[in-house]
Parts: structure tokens; C-alpha cells; sequence
């Protein structure tokens, strides 16, 4: 580029600025400008022009945000904010009325419960045990609890303590209270020692229930992986013992309407406001892990032993285990319990709809019609509940990046009411220790700690209010799930609650760890470079006044 074309540049740069300077500025700017010609070199002009566009920008974005009563003298980038002048009524006004409407929010429960929410993402960062410890409060309702001899309570924490150990201690220990409590062993990981026993009185509190026969099946497939052999877990006769009196069973009860009775009476009873407490227990399946995976397992072996015995002509015997696998499906009868009605669709509808096909060109071979009608109806509509279900995933995934986004929202003005505050009380701790007096008649602040003040102020009242908008919804579904019972919304409220605890930014990374070993390297590394740039401006200031001297 030519020289005369930077000296032009320069030119229009200065009196671009000065254009938009405020009036109190104008015969400083013309002077830079009139100075501008006698600079010797175009470089050192543009650094010139550059120097005074800058000072002159900033007179023009204060005069914005503080309007001016007095004319001013413009000062160089050093000086401009050591300028003290009176606070202004109005611009003092505006802060506090942006602060005292932000403490306000602290009124409204939503808003106290959504900044704990929040606040959440930190936990990520700073926990790095697992699993996790259990928390304050429910360490003081254990003590409550025992001390009230309060049945309910008791088993409320077990379900959430994470020290296998103390859970079954609880769990027992509310089972002796309350009998009528014994659904909890259903979901509490018994002592080895314990497994048979707990499993007894779960059989014999519910006889028609499927579930204690899986929890069985589960336990031997613990003990096959334990031992090596998972492999052979279907070659063992105690599971398929189990397996079978389980698809004989009248009903499938997972206990959760019990356990949300649990939740609400408990979080009624002492007050408890922390979601991620009380929908501990809502959040995880209450049936066992391998309960989907046993079932098609049993399903699949069942189907082709009918298959083998209608090859060889057994009609009566595949028929027998055909319908023991159709009575099985029935007794799976969608029952509202969404993650249930989902794992079994995805795990367990191909074997039971290739039963419901069997049955029905069973029942067509025996000219039985209606029969063969009403499985292949049956077949017909799984295969129907599969391709709803694949349009509900998609539908999901744009729910999911809504639920996310308003998560990101939640998290982004979580962090950014911290950071104003800080802000605010800075401003107003810098004026208190400079003028050295608590007396409002007396304080004086520059403009710059005016404007920084106004900037913490007014971000602390936008943060506050979004927080609080975008989390009220949330809110209220928890409100009417203890009022009410109403969990219909609570799988996207876990969702989201699930979000809230990933640190904001860590999503692109496989591994959590991996985030919060770069966030904490970067936190430092910054620290680091800020302590190196106080050192120097530490030595530069001392070398300048051994020079001086």
C-alpha cells in the first residue's frame, strides 16, 4: 500500500471520529487533527490518528450510556477513567432500581429453585468421585427420619443413596416399619447374602406379579457374569425356572405408582424443593436392567422351540408355546409407562410379533378364522407401533433440541448473574474504599465506574428475568407432579434436568473428563498470564519512578 494512502486513511479515520464525538470534545479533536500534519512518517500518523479515534470513541459510547451536564476536558486513555465527578440522580437510580428488581426475583421459589438448577453444571466440574456422595439433605432427613421412626422417609433416602451398603440397611430397616413398604426391595440392590430372602417376600406380597420372578433371573445372570459363564445363562435351569413363572404371571407391576406416592408424601412432609432429590427415584427405570434383555432372550428360545415342535408335526405342543409367549405380550399391554413401553419395543415386539404371525397361520392351518384373524391383526399392529415409534424419535429430536436449548439458557444466565453481581459489588466497594466515606452525599465516581456499575446492574436484572422465564414452565411441572401427582411431564423435565448437569460448552466432547480437564487448564493458564501482566506493570512502574527520581 502507498504511503499517501495510509497519511488519507489516518485523515479519515480522525475525522470520522470526531464526527461522532460529543460537542464538550470537539476543539480537542480538531487539535489532533491540526497535529496530525506535522507527524513525521505516515506510520506514525496512522498510530496518531489512531490514538485519538480511540479516546474520542470513547467519549462518544459514554456520552450514550451517561449524558453529560458539564462540559469536559478529554483526557488521554490513562486518565479517563481517574476522572471523578458527583454521581448522577439518574444513572444512580437506574442501578439501584435494576438491583433491587433483581433481589426481588429471590422472593419466587421458581426462581430461588431454577438458580440452584443452574448452578448444577458446576458439580460436573468440581466432583470427580463415583459415585457421587450423598447429599447434605439427605443426610439430614436420615437423621430425621430415624429419629421420627418414619417408615416412608427411610425408604426415600435408600432409593437415593448411592452406598449400596446404607441402602439396603435403610430399605430393611423401612420394610420393618411399614410391611406395606416391601415394593422397596424391588428397587434397592440387596446384600448377596440378602437377594433370596427379599426376593421371598416380594413373591409373597404380590404372588401375581412377574417382577420378583425377573429381579431372579436378573440376580443369576449377576452371578453367570460374575463367575465367567453369561454365555450358558440360558442352559441354567433356575433361570429358565424363573423366565417361565414370570410369563405366567398375571400382571407386570413396576411399583411406580407406589414409588411417586413415596416421593410426594415425602417431599410434602419436610419441605424438600431440590428436583434432582425428589425425582431421584422418576429418573431411573424401576425395573431391572436385564429385564428386557431376559425377556426376549426367553421369548426368542420359546418361539423356536414351538417352531421345532411344528416341524415335526406337534401342533397341540407349538401352540402351547406360542401362546405362552402371545400371553406374555398381552400381559405387555402399553400401559403408559413410556421407557418401559420403548425398551420392550425395541427389544421385545420382533420376537412377539413373529409369535403373533406363527399363531395365526397355526390357527388358519386349523381353520380356526377368527383366531387367525385376531393374531395377525395383533401382528399387524406391532408393526404399526414400530413405525410410530420411529416418527416419535424424530419428533423427540426436535423436542430434545428444545428442551437443550432452553437448558443452554438456564445455564448461560446462571453463570451471568454471578458475574454482574461481582461486577456491581466491585464498582461499589471501589467508589466506598476511594472516597473513603459510606455517606451517599459524599461518594464520587468516574464516569467509567459509572458506566461498568450501570453494565453490572442492568446484566443482573436481564440475566435474572430470563432465568426466571425460561425455568417458571419447568417449575410448574414440578409443582403440580407434588401437588397433584400429574407426572405426564416429567420424562422431558428429567431431560432437561439431565442437561443442566453437563457443563455449558461440554456437549461436542465425547468424554465429560476431557472438558473439565481443558476448562480448568484453561482457567489457570489465564491466571498465570494475569499474574505475569501485574508483576510487570509492577516493575515497569517501579523502574519509571527510579528513573524519575
Amino acid at each position: 500500500m502507498p504511503k499517501t494512502y495510509l497519511r488519507r486513511f489516518a485523515i479519515l479515520l480522525l475525522r470520522t471520529a470526531i464526527g461522532i464525538a460529543p460537542r464538550d470534545t470537539l476543539d480537542w479533536g480538531n487539535a489532533m487533527l491540526s497535529e496530525l500534519s506535522c507527524m513525521e512518517g505516515d506510520w506514525a500518523a496512522l498510530r496518531w490518528a489512531a490514538g485519538g479515534a480511540c479516546v474520542l470513541a470513547k467519549h462518544a459510547l459514554l456520552s450514550v450510556v451517561i449524558p453529560g451536564n458539564h462540559p469536559q476536558t478529554v483526557s488521554g486513555p490513562g486518565d479517563l477513567f481517574a476522572k471523578e465527578n458527583p454521581m448522577r440522580k439518574a444513572t444512580l437510580s437506574i442501578i439501584a432500581a435494576c438491583a433491587a428488581a433483581s433481589f426481588l426475583f429471590l422472593l419466587a421459589p421458581a426462581f430461588r429453585q431454577g438458580f440452584a438448577v443452574s448452578q448444577m453444571q458446576w458439580h460436573a466440574m468440581t466432583t470427580h468421585s463415583w459415585p457421587p456422595p450423598t447429599s447434605t439433605a439427605l443426610k439430614t432427613l436420615t437423621q430425621q427420619a430415624g429419629k421420627n421412626h418414619d417408615a416412608d422417609a427411610l425408604a426415600f433416602v435408600a432409593l437415593r443413596t448411592s452406598n449400596q451398603t446404607e441402602s439396603a440397611r435403610l430399605a430393611d430397616e423401612a420394610v420393618q416399619l411399614d410391611p406395606n413398604l416391601v415394593w422397596v426391595y424391588a428397587m434397592v440392590a440387596p446384600k448377596p447374602s440378602e437377594a433370596d430372602e427379599w426376593i421371598r417376600k416380594l413373591e409373597q406380597s404380590d404372588p401375581q406379579n412377574a417382577l420378583p420372578h425377573f429381579i431372579e433371573a436378573e440376580n443369576i445372570d449377576i452371578t453367570q457374569s460374575l463367575s465367567g459363564k453369561a454365555s450358558h445363562t440360558q442352559e441354567n435351569p433356575a433361570w429358565q425356572t424363573a423366565m417361565a413363572s414370570a410369563f405366567r404371571s398375571a400382571k407386570l407391576d413396576d411399583y411406580h405408582d407406589q414409588l411417586k406416592a413415596l416421593d410426594r408424601r415425602v417431599a410434602t412432609r419436610y419441605g424438600f424443593n431440590d428436583p434432582y432429590e425428589v425425582l431421584g427415584g422418576e429418573c431411573n427405570p424401576c425395573w431391572p436392567s436385564y429385564l428386557a434383555w431376559d425377556a426376549s432372550r426367553y421369548a426368542k428360545s420359546t418361539l423356536e422351540f414351538g417352531k421345532a415342535l411344528e416341524a415335526h408335526g406337534d401342533r397341540n405342543g407349538a401352540l402351547k408355546k406360542y401362546l405362552a409367549v402371545a400371553r406374555f405380550g398381552q400381559m405387555m399391554t402399553p400401559d403408559g409407562d413410556f421407557l418401559m413401553d420403548r425398551i420392550f419395543s425395541l427389544v421385545v415386539n420382533r420376537p412377539l410379533k413373529e409369535d403373533y404371525q406363527r399363531l395365526a397361520s397355526l390357527y388358519q392351518k386349523q381353520g380356526e378364522n377368527e383366531q387367525a384373524e385376531l393374531y395377525a391383526l395383533l401382528a399387524r399392529k406391532i408393526a404399526q407401533s414400530e413405525e410410530d415409534y420411529r416418527i416419535l424419535a424424530r419428533q423427540e429430536a426436535a423436542g430434545n433440541a428444545v428442551t437443550r436449548w432452553n437448558a443452554s439458557v438456564v445455564q448461560t444466565s446462571g453463570l451471568l448473574m454471578p458475574v454482574s453481581a461481582a461486577l456491581l459489588l466491585i464498582c461499589a466497594l471501589a467508589v466506598v474504599v476511594r472516597n473513603r466515606s459510606l455517606r451517599l452525599r459524599t461518594l464520587h465516581a468516574g464516569r467509567g465506574t459509572l458506566a461498568l456499575g450501570l453494565c453490572g446492574a442492568v446484566g443482573l436484572l436481564v440475566s435474572s428475568t430470563i432465568l426466571y422465564v425460561s425455568y417458571r414452565p419447568y417449575a410448574e411441572i414440578f409443582q403440580q407432579f407434588v401437588r397433584t401427582g400429574n407426572d405426564r411431564q416429567i420424562p422431558e423435565f428429567t431431560e432437561f434436568l439431565s442437561y443442566t448437569q453437563t457443563p455449558l460448552g461440554a456437549h461436542g466432547f465425547q468424554n465429560q473428563a476431557n472438558f473439565v480437564f481443558y476448562f480448568w487448564f484453561g482457567v489457570g493458564a489465564l491466571s498465570v498470564i494475569a499474574l505475569l501482566f501485574v508483576l510487570i506493570r509492577h516493575i515497569a512502574h517501579h523502574h519509571r519512578a527510579a528513573v524519575t527520581t
